[in-house]
């Protein structure tokens, strides 16, 4: 079984020396195929000369490639020579036997054809600084992990994946005219992929050690947030099949009871209606702290705070999307990728609902005592 291992990269010598140190090792160990490493890069001047110093060092193929992930991944595609592609992101390392481990669950193919994809894990190494303990608290980070949560995804991220370069090309490889040069497409093609009759098996046992190099700033959280929240509406809009309507999340209600509350305020001329809703703010933010404590255990409350924070912007931006669109049908609406996806959210969302009933009731009986009070 060979594997054509496609990096797409930009001015990351020193993470990319290290990919392909840890590639060399175990491209050495596997002995049931042939390999090839293609490094599509956009790097100049010293980064370049760096980069390419490391392909001729690991016995890498540098290939010059343009400012998009996606043309990279495509360039890489084209390129390469074996019969699966496997992708790999360039803030990584590998673990030994990936190689093993993913041609294990393809050769499951051979008893199940519709099996062509393996999707392995991926975990976060190095320091955790201020915006890794902030990350934690949102679902960014989910993704990485499917692997050791469901035996088959619907879609994957293009990290550590492993694809048949005919169904690939079939399928017309990456959407290249997305509006960010990253971002999304990965989702869309691997979602592509499956709607095609492929199925993407997981393979917790092909680990990847991501870098937390490349999330440990507020920029990189920030932009991620406003990629990926934009992209959503656009896959939403290409695949409508994947839109379920969903329980309120916490920012509906919140925006919701604000506006009720502000409005009585404007028509009562009154501040009493912003003192009660500010205990209100108070209330459910003990509620959801406590909830989530239930479920996932004691975390400090400031990164906790500030994960919530993150997570809203990230919807933030697909509403500003649907906004520039003039289009809110998605506005409440949620994206699911898979019935394991579609339940655990659903389970989630009944236990908030009945928080945010608990916190509105427990308002509006305060109101109601406040009025009986001062008549």
């Amino acid at each position: 079984m060979n594997f054509s291992i496609v990096i797409p990269t930009w001015n990351r010598s020193k993470l990319v020396d290290a990919l392909l140190e840890s590639l060399y090792e175990e491209r050495q160990r596997y002995d049931e195929g042939e390999t090839e490493v293609l490094i599509v890069d956009s790097s100049k001047d010293e980064e370049k000369a760096s980069i390419v110093a490391s392909c001729e060092k690991y016995d890498a193929r540098y290939i010059d490639g343009v400012d998009s992930v996606r043309k990279k991944r495509n360039k890489g595609i084209d390129l390469s020579q074996y019969e699966y592609i496997l992708f790999i992101d360039s803030d990584v390392t590998v673990k030994p036997g990936l190689l093993h481990h993913h041609a294990e669950t393809l050769r499951e193919g051979k008893e199940n054809p519709k099996i062509t994809a393996s999707f392995g894990l991926t975990e976060f190494v190095g320091k955790k600084k201020f915006w890794g303990r902030v990350i934690e608290h949102t679902s960014f980070l989910d993704s990485f992990a499917f692997a050791k949560q469901m035996p088959f995804v619907s879609w994957a991220i293009g990290n550590n994946i492993a694809l048949r370069r005919d169904e690939l090309l079939k399928i017309g490889k990456f959407e290249e005219n997305f509006p960010f040069k990253l971002g999304g497409d990965d989702l869309d093609m691997t979602y592509r992929y499956t709607k095609e009759g492929n199925l993407i098996k997981t393979t917790p046992e092909a680990v990847t050690y991501h870098s937390r190099e490349t999330w440990n700033s507020r920029k990189a959280v920030n932009d991620r947030a406003k990629r990926w929240g934009t992209m959503e509406y656009h896959i939403l809009k290409r695949y409508p099949e994947l839109v379920h309507r969903r329980l309120p999340m916490t920012g509906d209600v919140v925006a919701l009871v604000t506006a009720v509350c502000g409005l009585m305020a404007l028509l009562k001329q009154s501040l009493v209606p912003l003192v009660f809703l500010g205990g209100w703010y108070v209330l459910l933010y003990g509620m959801m702290y406590g909830y989530h404590v239930a479920t996932k255990g004691k975390t400090n409350p400031f990164f906790w705070t500030m994960g919530v924070i993150q997570q809203g912007k990230y919807r933030f931006w697909r509403l500003v999307m649907s906004l520039k669109k003039r289009d809110l049908s998605l506005a409440f609406k949620g994206q699911y990728f898979g019935i394991y996806h579609i339940r655990d959210d659903y389970r989630n969302g009944v236990r908030k609902t009945w928080l945010y009933y608990i916190s509105i009731i427990s308002m509006i009986l305060a109101m109601a005592v406040y009025k009986l009070i001062i008549g």
